[in-house]
C-alpha cells in the first residue's frame, strides 16, 4: 500500500467514531467514510423533544470539569460552558415523609462518597462487600443509635446512588479493582441541555457526502482480497455500491483487505475499519458480525465485560412542587442499609431515589429527571407511560409528605437497552476480571492471509479504554487513539490542528 490513498471506513457515528474520523480528517486522509446505523449522529450523546425544549436523553455530565478533560476545553472554547446554570441545592426526604437535615445528610454521603470510591488494587473483592464491610466500621463507631440509624440510611443511598453511576443492579457484582487505572479529571459538572453541542463541534468541517445514515452493517469481511476496478466512476454515497468479488488478477485492479457489507446490500471496500459500535452491539453480533471470526481472546473479552443499563425518565410539570433554588432531589429509607443495596424488580420503586431538576427554570419550565440502574431501568423501559407515572407520583407523595403532588402532564423514560443500535449505556467491571482486558478489546487485528496489510480492524469507543471507560471523553480519546495509530502507520508526522487534540492518552 505504499504511495497510496488508503480508504478508511469508520463504523459508527458516536462520540468515538466521530472524534476518529474528525482527527484522520486532520491528519490529511481525504478518503475516509463513516457509517451510522440509526437516522441520528451522536451515539449515547442524544436529544429528544419534551414539551417545548431539548433534553439529554443520553449523556448530559462532563466527568472531569478541568483542563485534563478534552471535552470540558472543547465546550469551554466554544462558549457552551458560559451558559451552564449553578447547580442548586440538594434536598433529601425521608419515606417517612419529612425532609432530612440537609447539611447532616451532606456530611454523611460525602463520608460514604470517601468510601465507595476507593481504588483497589488486585484484591479480587466486590464493591459491594468493601462498602459494607467499611461503612458497618464506621457506624459502629457512633454511640447514638438515632444517628447510626440515620448514618446507615444515607450509606445505603450512596450505594444506590453508585449503582446508577455505574449502569449495575449489585454493588457485589461490580470489581473493587475497577478504578485501578483511572484518570480522575475532577468533579462533575451537570450541562443538561448543552451536551449536543459537542456532537455539532465534531461535526465541524467533516464532508457531509462522507457521513452516510441509516448504514446498518451486518458483516465486516477482513484478511481478503477485495477488488474493484479504478477506472470505474464510483456511485453517489446515497446509492448502492456493486457488489465485490474476489481478487481478479488484472494489474489495474485495485484490491482491499477488507469489505463492510450493510444490510442493504451495499458493499464499501476499505484498507482499514474502525469499529466503533458499543460493548452492548458486540456482546450481541460479534460472534457473526465478523468474517473470519475474532480470536478467541477477544470474544472472550467481550463475554466478561459487562455492558450496565441507565433510565432517565423525564417527568413534565405545570407547577414545580419543589423549592425554586433545589438542584436535586434525593429519597432516603430508613431501613435501608449499605449491607442491601442492591435491585429489586418486584419493589422496583425503591430504585427511583435519585431525582434532578433541569435547571433553568426560564428555559425548561419544571422538569424532573428521575433515574434508576440495571435491571429496574430494563423494566421501566417496557413499562406504559401512565403506570409509570402513577407509581412515581405515589412514591413522591409518601416522601413529600402530602398528596397534593400532581400527576406529570407529560412523561419520556429513555431506552438504551431496547434501543438496537446500543443495548445499554456503558461498561463495567465485574468480579474476577482485570481491567486490562480493555486493553485487548483495543487491539487491532491481524491478518494472516495478508500479512502486509497491517490495521486492518481497529477498535474504538469507551470500552476499550481502561482508563476512562464509561465516559464521553474516554469515547473521544479511544476515537483519536486509534486516528493515531493509522496516522504512525503512515508515517504522517503533521501535528493535528484540531482544538480536540490532547497529547496521546492511553
Amino acid at each position: 500500500m505504499a504511495g497510496r490513498n488508503p480508504s478508511i471506513v469508520v463504523v459508527g457515528a458516536g462520540v468515538a467514531g466521530l472524534s476518529a474520523a474528525k482527527k484522520l480528517k486532520e491528519y490529511g486522509f481525504n478518503d475516509v467514510t463513516v457509517l451510522e446505523a440509526s437516522e441520528k449522529v451522536g451515539g449515547r450523546v442524544a436529544t429528544a423533544t419534551l414539551g417545548n425544549t431539548c433534553v439529554d436523553t443520553g449523556a448530559q455530565y462532563i466527568h472531569g470539569a478541568s483542563e485534563k478533560n478534552p471535552i470540558y476545553c472543547l465546550l469551554k472554547k466554544s462558549g457552551v460552558l458560559n451558559q451552564v446554570p449553578e447547580m442548586g441545592t440538594e434536598a433529601f426526604y425521608s419515606n417517612n415523609g419529612h425532609k432530612v437535615d440537609a447539611d447532616f445528610a451532606r456530611r454523611a454521603y460525602e463520608a460514604g462518597e470517601g468510601i465507595i470510591q476507593y481504588r483497589g488494587f488486585n484484591t479480587g473483592k466486590s464493591l459491594g462487600e468493601h462498602y459494607a464491610e467499611k461503612t458497618q466500621g464506621v457506624i459502629d463507631s457512633l454511640q447514638d443509635n438515632d444517628k447510626k440509624m440515620r448514618m446507615q440510611s444515607v450509606f445505603a443511598l450512596v450505594g444506590k446512588d453508585m449503582l446508577i453511576d455505574v449502569g449495575a443492579s449489585d454493588l457485589h457484582r461490580i470489581s473493587l479493582d475497577s478504578w485501578q487505572y483511572y484518570i480522575n479529571m475532577g468533579d462533575s459538572l451537570n450541562i443538561a441541555g448543552f451536551m449536543f453541542q459537542l456532537v455539532d463541534l465534531l461535526l465541524e468541517g467533516f464532508p457531509k457526502e462522507c457521513l452516510l445514515l441509516k448504514r446498518e452493517v451486518s458483516k465486516i469481511k477482513w484478511d481478503g482480497t477485495f477488488s474493484v476496478a479504478p477506472s470505474l466512476t464510483p456511485p453517489p454515497h446515497d446509492e448502492p455500491l456493486p457488489a465485490h468479488t474476489e481478487a481478479a488478477s488484472d494489474e489495474k485492479v485495485r484490491q482491499y483487505p477488507v469489505c463492510v457489507v450493510c444490510e442493504n446490500g451495499e458493499e464499501i471496500l476499505a484498507d482499514h475499519v474502525i469499529v466503533t459500535i458499543s460493548l452492548g452491539c458486540l456482546k450481541a453480533q460479534a460472534s457473526s458480525l465478523f468474517i473470519p471470526s475474532l480470536p478467541t481472546e477477544k470474544m472472550e473479552v467481550i463475554d466478561k465485560l459487562c455492558f450496565g443499563n441507565i433510565a432517565k425518565i423525564f417527568l413534565e410539570y405545570e407547577e414545580a412542587f419543589w423549592e425554586n433554588e433545589v438542584g436535586s432531589i434525593s429519597l432516603i429509607y430508613e431501613d435501608d442499609t449499605p449491607a442491601s443495596v442492591s435491585t429489586n424488580k418486584m419493589q422496583w420503586i425503591k430504585n427511583m431515589q435519585y431525582f434532578s431538576v433541569l435547571r433553568p427554570k426560564e428555559r425548561f419550565g419544571n422538569i424532573l429527571i428521575g433515574w434508576c440502574p440495571g435491571d429496574i431501568a430494563d423494566l421501566t423501559e417496557t413499562m406504559p407511560d401512565n403506570e409509570l407515572s402513577t407509581a412515581i407520583t405515589d412514591h413522591l407523595k409518601m416522601f413529600f409528605g402530602h398528596s397534593n403532588i400532581p400527576q406529570p402532564k407529560s412523561i419520556l423514560c429513555t431506552k438504551w437497552r431496547s434501543n438496537k443500535f446500543v443495548k445499554g449505556s456503558y461498561a463495567f467491571l465485574p468480579v474476577g476480571v482485570d481491567v486490562q482486558v480493555m486493553d485487548m478489546l483495543a487491539q487491532p487485528l491481524t491478518g494472516s492471509r495478508c500479512p502486509d496489510e497491517d490495521l486492518q480492524v481497529l477498535f474504538a469507543g469507551e470500552a476499550t479504554m481502561k482508563t476512562l471507560y464509561g465516559t464521553v471523553q474516554g469515547a473521544l480519546l479511544s476515537g483519536h487513539r486509534e486516528a493515531d495509530r493509522l496516522a504512525a502507520h503512515y508515517k504522517k508526522t503533521a501535528a493535528p490542528t484540531s482544538t480536540t487534540s490532547l497529547d496521546k492518552q492511553n
